[in-house]
């Protein structure tokens, strides 16, 4: 009998291997989501709408002649995202597959509603990656940010997460937080939301058509500003050298280049390459004092001054006014994210790591601290290189 059982499963088991997996479906039937975007309604319904590939016309197989958009657009609504996705089934008549998404992109009218279902519902839906990157869409929809045929990647989602990345990583002004990071924030009451805005230049009528990249000028996704949100809501903005405080203050700033100026409309560009940070969060009297002591390395990387740069006299007066450029593109930052109550620095966060037992007494009125918060910010910037050049070319001396 056990000899019997065990043939059994052993049959059983080669059958399964040359049948294939149960769940297996196969790839013509399949629909490859790439981008999700989330609107909110006048008549306040969730408007989902799915960037789904077409395969021949993006890769350019044999039945693709290139007049064909390389995505298709879908959208529908629903008083849950769950029920607006399902309702996308009575138009695409292929599975949906969500396992390749790579951005989701929320409406302005969506993020000012706020950012807690969304993300909740992402997060339970096992079929999408939770380190999938979010994008706000700035006086525009999200449909019309997926809708819009780039000239270069002219799958949008995919152009605007390479967008991102290259703005974080070489001029320093942009956030982007994965679904699971923001999960994390909202339920923190020490830090506040950040994301990267997406919005809209030189929009044509033709923006979602294959007309749009043959023009000279197409409409473009611009990656500029950064959305603030308290409470899980939008409430502002912050300009992209706000956003530069942002990251220094975070610590996560990777690179960035400061203009300092040297004349009347003349500048010296240095770029920064290394950050040591220093934080200071206390509560004394009902009052918060914030101190925050930064130093950065930097490479001089143009010079449109006449400046003798063997003279350490003139590198010591050039670090001096950067890091008075860098003290004021902090203060800039942090005081229009006080005028929003939002805490997207963190200086909660620092508290709460620092002296639990304080924060505990001013956890339920934190953001009204910090919005009337004493603020001190000191940064130092010290050159390490400055070229094959010792001085400019155009130096008289």
């Amino acid at each position: 009998m056990i000899r019997i059982l065990k043939l059994t499963i052993i049959l059983f088991c080669f059958l399964s291997l040359v049948s294939g997996c149960s769940d297996y479906t196969e790839l013509n039937k399949k629909s490859f989501v790439m981008g999700l975007g989330v609107d909110w309604t006048k008549d306040s319904n969730y408007k989902i709408t799915m960037q789904i590939i077409n395969p021949k016309e993006l890769a350019g197989q044999e039945g693709g002649k290139g007049e064909a958009s390389p995505t298709n657009i879908y959208s529908s609504t629903g008083k849950t995202l769950s029920e607006a996705a399902r309702n996308a089934n009575k138009k695409v008549t292929k599975i949906m597959d969500y396992s390749h998404v790579t951005l989701a992109v929320v409406g302005e009218e969506a993020a000012k509603h706020g950012l807690n279902e969304f993300v909740d519902a992402i997060l339970r839906e096992p079929r999408i990656s939770n380190i999938m990157s979010v994008i706000v869409a700035k006086n525009t929809t999200a449909e019309k940010i997926l809708g819009t045929v780039t000239p270069v990647d002219q799958v949008s989602s995919m152009e605007m997460a390479s967008k991102m990345k290259n703005n974080l990583t070489s001029l320093g002004e942009s956030v982007n937080p994965n679904i699971l990071q923001l999960g994390e924030n909202l339920r923190s009451t020490g830090s506040d939301i950040a994301i990267s805005g997406v919005s809209l230049i030189d929009e044509r009528q033709e923006k979602g058509e294959l007309k749009n990249v043959e023009s000279i000028k197409p409409t473009q996704t611009l990656i500029d500003e950064v959305a603030l949100f308290r409470q899980g809501k939008l409430v502002g903005w912050l300009s992209g050298k706000q956003t530069r405080a942002l990251l220094m203050i975070r610590k996560q700033l990777e690179e960035t280049n400061l203009a300092v100026p040297c004349g009347h409309n003349q500048y010296i560009s240095l770029r920064i390459t290394e950050q040591k940070l220093k934080t200071d969060v206390k509560v004394n009297n009902n009052k918060a004092f914030i101190r925050i002591d930064n130093s950065f390395l930097a490479v001089l990387d143009e010079t449109g001054c006449s400046s003798n740069l063997e003279s350490f006299k003139e590198i010591n007066n050039i670090q001096k006014k950067a890091g008075k450029v860098v003290e004021a593109q902090m203060r800039d930052g942090i005081l229009t994210a006080q005028n929003y109550k939002s805490d997207v620095f963190g200086f909660g966060n620092r508290l709460h790591i620092n002296n639990p037992q304080q924060w505990k007494k001013v956890e339920n009125k934190w953001r009204d601290l910090f919005a009337k918060a004493d603020i001190e910010v000191k940064a130092k910037v010290f050159i390490r290189r400055k070229g094959m050049l010792a001085s400019p070319l155009f130096n008289k001396e």
